[in-house]
């Protein structure tokens, strides 16, 4: 049973900043709006189980002190468009029916119209929303196949409630992002992965996709012994590494042979899909897409582009 409890905490100091990222790795440039603080999903290779330390549900609620924020952060970018998610400490959406912090944030945007939220979940309540979507707001799901979700991903939604969530999103107007992320190598991954591809292909809107990412299993040290303790066989079958920031990672060479098989399959809908690796060096993004990354800004220079060719004039 879940004993956490929400608690309702003062806004102050920085609730908007700029994802953390991974030393040494390519970064999208993401601003976080840190409105919730721990998750009542379960997902076994969580990595807040590393960094949050309480068991609680911390919620800042005072909306006027973060869109303040919000609007400060768009109002000071003068080359960018500026992306901003909720679902950096939480899932966006896994409290939302219940707390409905989302809802004038997803209409402060539509209001805006000068940047893009993202709402990030494994948790497919959105009809509550339904009324408020707007263009300027992207409905994202992380995606694994069915069998992972069953083993790792406890008290989440099952993939075909995700992406018939997301089709109902694209159908009111909005794009979706999806989220492999993280593409877990256990054994027969490739004909699971396959299928949930093939999924995406039969349900969704490719059009309607702003953008997909790709991000291989990586955690710190702490939850290395987190699975061995939880016998999490799944997540302990590769071969893994100690990498320049400190986490576990699968070998390069896995990461990118993986990477690959998902690239192209994804291409295989539509050749016009964006698809970006989360957290990644240059190296394996152009072993992987052919695409001289260099930084932080290249990435989010591709991410200008994508942007601008699908809203046109209006952001």
């Amino acid at each position: 049973m879940n004993s956490q409890r929400v608690e309702f905490v003062e806004a102050k100091g920085s609730i908007v900043r700029d994802c953390p990222g991974t030393k040494h790795h390519i970064c999208c440039g993401y601003k976080t709006i840190d409105l919730v603080e721990g998750c009542t999903l379960s997902c076994s290779y969580c990595i807040m189980k590393a960094y949050l330390n309480t068991p609680n549900i911390r919620v800042t609620n005072d909306i006027p002190y973060i869109l303040s924020q919000v609007e400060d952060a768009i109002n000071q970018e003068t080359v960018h468009v500026l992306r901003f998610g909720t679902g950096e400490l939480s899932d966006s959406l896994a409290l939302d029916r219940k707390l409905d912090l989302n809802r004038p944030i997803v209409e402060f945007f539509g209001q805006k119209r000068q940047a893009l939220l993202e709402l990030k979940s494994k948790w497919a309540s959105i009809d509550h929303l339904v009324p408020y979507l707007n263009p300027y707001t992207v409905i994202s799901f992380s995606v694994s196949p069915q069998q992972l979700i069953d083993s790792e991903e406890k008290r989440t939604s099952p993939l075909y409630k995700r992406l018939k969530a997301a089709k109902k999103a694209q159908d009111r107007g909005c794009f979706v992002g999806l989220h492999f992320d993280p593409v877990v190598i256990y054994d027969g991954f490739e004909k699971d992965y396959h299928y949930l591809i093939e999924d995406i292909r039969r349900i969704l809107d490719p059009e309607k996709i702003i953008w997909i990412s790709l991000g291989l299993l990586r955690f710190p040290p702490m939850l290395f012994n987190h699975f061995i303790e939880n016998k999490r066989k799944n997540l302990l079958s590769g071969e893994f590494i100690r990498g320049e920031d400190g986490k576990y990672r699968y070998l390069k060479m896995e990461r990118i042979k993986v990477y690959r098989m998902l690239y192209e399959k994804l291409k295989d809908i539509d050749e016009n899909l964006f698809i970006y690796l989360c957290m990644e060096r240059n190296d394996v993004w152009h072993e992987v897409t052919g695409l001289e990354i260099a930084n932080n800004e290249g990435l989010i220079g591709l991410f200008d582009k994508r942007i601008k060719n699908l809203y046109g004039g209006t952001l």
